[in-house]
């Protein structure tokens, strides 16, 4: 940094930082350090997350992914904690310097601004709590325009002060209001009754719930996104749906793993997928389960080879780890199949390998397929985990009932030998024996039984072999 931009640097009453890549902060200006109380030395290579408030991380994370696409954003709000506990909200313009690896970023704080949203409203501390709460508030009057709000609020909308304040609350897409919730809202108003509601948010597709509380003329409004809960709540409905159904005699494996899949795409409405089978050989995947795929796709790859470069799934299986392919059109590993894929439109494909308990072989893989080129976010992530593990139990319980099923049926034969095929020669034996002239053991018919019992014998020894290996094999299951 040259003298005069160190100098304006320094001496500036904006926020100014600067970023590596990763948000880690290498420099800060001394209005930075002033306003949020922090020494040089204690914001020395602290990640910027660490600073900002919890509502706006998943902001945070969508903010640096355009920004490595546009190169430079400006009017980015958050919410930066001071050394007191406060937080501070600050509009942002940041740069991006690729080949340096750094991001500047200039910020002005509104915090006097913001309070004065909610100052008729409410005064002294509690602004300060509304201002801090990972909840947001917002509150609208009877025309149903947003008269004050919190910036937790404008985390959840991702719109700013200017385009929120006095919009109409029923035109703010972001919030993906349906109709039903919002005759909740109005209902609140006529009755004068409190309520909560809960409903998915189609715009970002988001679990929120409101809270209405009526007072006078107007409605205050906490909102709070509760889609990770949300979407445990539903998985974990799904899991024990899927588990009573793998208890039951009345499902097969694919109908239980299909019904597995379909609850997975109603909770993350993007994703398509798939569960591939691996053969005894460990060679190749044939189709079980893929509620959305087309048919015709499904029979492309059906038998497909496991490799180090066949696809996501064939990749997975043979390396028995998770192979993320971000961008099907660009990743070597889809060179074989991509023109199997790219009729369908498929941009991405994420595959998991279902290993054995033991962790002898690969069972199946897992895919998650989608239009768009992306990657995986956290909670998808332990989705997958969670459904692999599923995927185990249910794939080993229909093994160990194939087993059983073999095993049942190799007894069925062993008795079934034992009780015809072994009386047999032994009722010979015994009514030759009774023939057998004990008082004239020279009688030529002697000889005769003789050799008939050594016949049977022998007959009845390769019976009792027959049992012996089916007994072997039946330890071997």
């Amino acid at each position: 940094m040259d003298e005069l931009l160190s100098f304006l640097f320094e001496k500036s009453t904006d926020l100014f930082c600067i970023l590596d890549k990763y948000g880690l902060i290498k420099h800060t200006n001394s209005a930075f350090r002033k306003t949020l109380g922090y020494s040089e030395d204690e914001l020395a290579d602290k990640k910027i997350n660490d600073l900002s408030h919890s509502a706006d991380l998943r902001r945070r994370d969508d903010l640096f992914k355009i920004l490595k696409r546009k190169k430079e954003i400006s009017g980015y709000e958050n919410r930066i904690k001071g050394i007191d506990g406060r937080y501070y909200n600050i509009r942002w313009s940041l740069l991006l310097k690729e080949k340096e690896g750094l991001i500047y970023a200039s910020g002005v704080n509104l915090t006097s601004k913001q309070n004065g949203t909610i100052q008729n409203h409410v005064t002294g501390n509690i602004q300060h709590i509304l201002q801090s709460f990972n909840e947001g508030f917002f509150a609208i009057n009877n025309k149903w325009q947003i008269t004050a709000f919190n910036p937790a609020f404008l985390a959840i909308t991702g719109l700013n002060n200017k385009q929120l304040i006095n919009a109409n609350l029923k035109k703010v897409r972001s919030l993906g209001m349906p109709a039903e919730v919002l005759a909740e809202v109005e209902n609140a108003f006529t009755t004068n009754v409190q309520t909560d509601v809960q409903y998915l948010n189609t715009y970002y597709k988001r679990w929120l719930r409101l809270t209405v509380y009526p007072y006078k003329d107007e409605v205050m409004i906490f909102i709070r996104d509760i889609h990770s809960a949300k979407n445990q709540q539903l998985i974990l409905a799904l899991e024990k749906k899927v588990l009573e159904m793998n208890a039951s005699t009345g499902y097969t494996l694919q109908q239980t793993v299909n019904e597995l899949l379909k609850g997975i795409e109603d909770i993350y409405p993007d994703m398509i997928c798939s569960v591939l089978e691996v053969d005894e050989a460990q060679e190749r995947l044939f189709h079980l389960a893929a509620p959305r795929l087309p048919e015709a796709y499904c029979n492309l790859i059906n038998g497909s080879v496991i490799g180090p470069k066949a696809g996501s799934c064939g990749t997975s299986a043979y390396h028995r780890s998770q192979v993320i392919v971000t961008n099907i059109e660009t990743d070597p590993l889809w060179d074989d199949y991509r023109d199997f894929v790219r009729p369908f439109g498929y941009k991405a494909c994420w595959s998991t390998p279902v290993i054995s308990s033991h962790g002898t072989r690969v069972l199946a893989t897992f895919a998650a397929y989608y239009v768009t080129a992306r990657e995986p976010k956290n909670d998808e992530l332990q989705m997958i985990e969670r459904t692999t593990n599923i995927l185990r139990v249910l794939i080993e319980n229909k093994i160990n009932q194939d087993s059983i099923k073999a095993q049942t049926k190799m007894l069925q034969e062993i008795a079934s030998i034992s009780s015809h095929e072994i009386r047999r020669p032994v009722a010979t034996i015994l009514g030759l024996t009774n023939l057998f002239d004990q008082n004239n053991l020279e009688n030529p018919l002697n000889r005769e039984i003789i050799d008939h019992i050594d016949l049977t014998a022998k007959e009845l020894d390769m019976v009792i072999h027959r049992i012996v290996e089916k007994t072997i094999n039946l330890k071997e299951e």
